[in-house]
């Protein structure tokens, strides 16, 4: 069988061989390998926080996860 290049895929691509091939340990490594190059992204800073009442911090909490997720 011919060897699959993982670095050659998309992050999508390389997320479906991954789902499609669960028990390839190699395309789980190299799919965390990937993940953790990439910065980690923040959906919203503490100090966001501090001047919002509760109600405030639970609806913009709640659109940035929408927008997030695209909910």
């Amino acid at each position: 069988m011919k060897p699959v290049n993982y670095t050659n895929m998309s992050d999508q691509e390389l997320k479906q061989y991954l789902l499609e091939h669960k028990d390839n340990k190699e395309a789980f490594y190299a799919y965390l390998d990937r993940k953790q190059q990439h910065p980690k992204q923040v959906i919203i800073g503490a100090n966001e926080l501090d001047t919002l009442s509760p109600e405030q911090q639970i609806e913009l909490i709640t659109q940035r996860l929408q927008e997030k997720f695209h909910l």
